[in-house]
């Protein structure tokens, strides 16, 4: 499954531009991520966030924006993968 997101913010300035389009496509439990993926995931009480995976360990998983200021792991900590809805394919 195929879906098109806006970026909204410069969080991963200058990978992702706010305003930029972006395809991903949804992750399954065979999909493989890597570091240096953008990935989509849900996090209370920020909602649906696009970040950059930095670090991977037992299963879970460091996610970065290039701005110091972005919120991310650096705030909440390792997401587990079954937080991780999509995978950046492409760039419109």
């Amino acid at each position: 499954m195929i879906r098109i997101f806006k970026v909204d913010g410069n969080s991963l300035y200058p990978y992702l531009k706010d305003g930029q389009t972006i395809i991903c496509f949804k992750v399954f439990g065979f999909s493989k991520i890597a570091i240096g993926d953008f990935v989509v995931f849900s996090k209370k009480p920020y909602g649906l966030m696009i970040k950059r995976v930095e670090k991977i360990k037992d299963g879970l998983f460091f996610v970065q924006g290039t701005d110091p200021m972005s919120i991310d792991s650096r705030d909440f900590g390792f997401i587990q993968r079954t937080d991780i809805q999509y995978k950046k394919i492409g760039l419109h």
